[in-house]
């Protein structure tokens, strides 16, 4: 079956000339083969390979489609796509595909903005309850050792202007390489022991060193000479923070749901693929690509 494109141009200066073009039937599975072997016939073979990516594609769609449409679930794949590609051209079922694999590709990336959203606004969150929190500001001092003790030590201090009753802080560490392979303890009090306005405590933690040293082999331990404050210099990393606090009747608390900081590394990662993704120009001939692969 061949269908007719007069040009409007050419049909002025040469009346009666049309341009045909051979077309897919896609009444039956016989019509639609025989009607594809006439069009290949005609075609290179780039242009073969092409077409069968397009179809394959094409049955990509119907896959993508079925949960939206029950109609295409009482029809096999091949009865769905030759009902698409039925009276049109080569030119057309290229551009169905075309079209359906920049379709999939926004879609992918509206789905990844989506899920960088979600991640950004529970970021946000902590942020915000930190930023509260940060009121008792904590600050690294030192690391010791004393009687085969480890010992951390930590200033907290009151920035703001109103005495803190309520209040857990925990102070740890851990490796560069590895921010699970430390200790960490808390240190609070319940009203017993106030925090005043811009005033600083120092409050420690110890860790039994043998045992340290065992948990993280990341940490240069046996090139420390203590007491030591410059702690990347030998992979550790000193973890304190306010894990708690009250103000004025306010409780402001971290919980297991927070965002951590293996959260803020996989956000990270999910904004830089994202850029990615959208600075693609997705086509047809990138298929071609991964099938010659």
């Amino acid at each position: 079956m061949k269908r007719c494109l007069p040009l409007f141009l050419l049909m002025i200066l040469f009346p009666g000339l049309a341009i045909c073009q051979d077309v897919f039937k896609g009444g039956s599975k016989e019509k639609f083969e025989e009607s594809r072997k006439k069009i290949e016939a005609g075609i290179t073979e780039k242009e073969k390979d092409k077409l069968e990516v397009a179809m394959r594609v094409l049955a990509l769609a119907v896959i993508y489609e079925r949960g939206d449409k029950p109609a295409n679930q009482k029809r096999s794949f091949d009865e769905v796509v030759r009902k698409r590609v039925n009276g049109k051209s080569l030119s057309e079922v290229f551009s169905l595909a075309e079209n359906f694999v920049k379709e999939d590709h926004q879609r992918k990336i509206e789905k990844m903005e989506a899920e960088v959203k979600a991640e950004d606004l529970k970021k946000q969150k902590t942020d915000q309850l930190k930023a509260q929190l940060n009121v008792l500001q904590a600050k690294p001092v030192k690391a010791d050792l004393l009687n085969g003790q480890l010992i951390i030590y930590c200033a907290f201090t009151n920035q703001g202007d109103r005495a803190i009753l309520n209040y857990t802080t925990v102070i740890g560490y851990s490796s560069t390489a590895d921010e699970n392979d430390g200790w960490s303890c808390s240190k609070g009090s319940s009203g017993t022991d106030i925090f005043k306005p811009q005033e600083t405590k120092m409050f420690s933690c110890s860790y039994p060193f043998e045992a340290a040293k065992k948990n993280s082999t990341a940490i240069k331990w046996d090139q420390m000479t203590f007491p030591i404050t410059d702690f990347s210099a030998y992979n550790l990393v000193m973890d304190c923070y306010t894990e708690k606090l009250e103000i004025a009747g306010t409780s402001y608390a971290l919980s297991k749901n927070e965002f951590t900081k293996e959260e803020e590394r996989a956000l990270a990662k999910s904004k830089l693929e994202l850029d990615k993704l959208k600075a693609e120009q997705v086509s047809l001939d990138d298929f071609m690509i991964v099938r010659k692969k």
